[in-house]
C-alpha cells in the first residue's frame, strides 16, 4: 500500500462518518519484531516473579499463556507498567517503514505519545504497550470508553496535549483469531457526547467508562488479522471483546499525536 494514495481515505474515515479505518497494515517483518520483543518481555517478567514456573511458560509460549495462568497472579503480574515496551525496544521505531508511512499520512510533525501512567508521565519515552486477553476471561477486557476520557483523567485537569493537537490510536493485533476476539468499536460514536462514569481501581486511581446503554447492534467487532491496524478517532467509543477463541489474544496500542493543521493540508 502506498501511503500517498491511502492518505485521504484513511483520514476521511477516522475524522468522517465511521471514526476509524482498517486500511493500514504493518509489514510481516515488523509484526515478527513485535512478536519477538513482547515474548521476551513476557517471559522475563515471569522469570523474575515466578522462576519456578518460567521453563514451563517458555515451553508453551505466549499464545498458550492462558493454559498456565492459573499458576500465577495475572492481575498482579501485568499492570500497565510491566506491559510498556522497554526503551531499547522502541528506540528504533522512527526508522520502521510503518512509522514513516504514518507520518506521511498524519503529517511530518506526528509523534508517538510519551508514556503516561496514572502516577504521572515519563517524558521522552515513546509509549507502546501490549495486552493479554485470555479465552473466556471477561476481566481481561475493559468497558466501552473513548481515549479522550483517559486523556482528561491522566491530565488531572491539565490538557494532556496541546490545543493545536489531536490524537489517533493504533490498535494492532499481534496474535488473534479473527471473529473470535479483538476490538469492539461503535461506528460514528465520535460525533456524540456520551455520559461517563468513574470507578476507582484497586490502585486508587479513577477509570472512566460509558454510563448509558448501547443498542444491541451498536458494537462492531472489527475483523482484522495480525498486523492489520485499526486506526481510530480519540472520541470513538471502543472496548475489548471477550475472547471466545482458543488462544491468548495479544495486541499493542500506540497513540499518535498530530497537528490539527496537518489535517487541513
Amino acid at each position: 500500500m502506498h501511503a500517498d494514495a491511502a492518505k485521504l481515505p484513511i483520514l476521511a474515515a477516522i475524522f468522517g462518518e465511521a471514526g476509524y479505518s482498517i486500511d493500514f497494515a504493518i509489514a510481516d517483518r515488523e509484526l515478527e519484531y513485535f512478536r519477538g520483543v513482547i515474548s521476551r518481555q513476557w517471559i522475563a517478567r515471569i522469570e523474575s516473579v515466578y522462576p519456578e514456573h518460567a521453563a514451563h511458560f517458555r515451553e508453551v509460549g505466549l499464545e498458550r499463556y492462558h493454559e498456565l495462568s492459573h499458576l500465577i497472579s495475572h492481575s498482579e503480574l501485568w499492570p500497565k507498567e510491566q506491559r510498556v515496551l522497554a526503551r531499547d525496544a522502541v528506540a528504533n521505531l522512527p526508522q520502521f517503514d510503518f512509522i514513516r508511512q504514518l507520518r506521511t499520512i498524519f503529517g511530518v510533525d506526528c509523534r508517538i505519545s510519551d508514556v503516561h501512567f496514572f502516577s504521572g508521565p515519563v517524558p521522552g519515552y515513546p509509549e507502546v504497550y501490549w495486552r493479554l486477553v485470555r479465552p473466556g476471561v471477561a476481566t481481561d477486557v475493559g468497558g466501552m470508553h473513548t481515549d479522550r476520557w483517559f486523556h482528561d483523567i491522566l491530565g488531572d485537569g491539565t490538557p494532556l496535549f496541546g490545543a493545536d493537537e489531536t490524537t489517533i490510536k493504533m490498535w494492532l493485533p499481534i496474535f488473534t483469531e479473527v471473529g473470535r476476539n479483538g476490538l469492539y468499536v461503535v461506528p460514528g460514536s465520535h460525533h456524540k457526547v456520551w455520559r461517563v462514569k468513574y470507578t476507582q481501581g484497586a490502585d486508587g486511581f479513577r477509570r472512566p467508562s460509558l454510563d448509558e446503554p448501547l443498542a444491541d447492534n451498536a458494537r462492531h467487532l472489527v475483523p482484522v488479522k495480525p498486523g492489520q491496524a485499526i486506526l481510530f478517532n480519540e472520541n470513538l467509543l471502543h472496548g475489548g471483546a471477550v475472547n471466545t477463541g482458543s488462544t491468548t489474544r495479544v495486541s499493542i496500542e500506540i497513540t499518535f499525536v498530530l497537528k490539527r493543521a496537518a489535517l487541513r493540508q
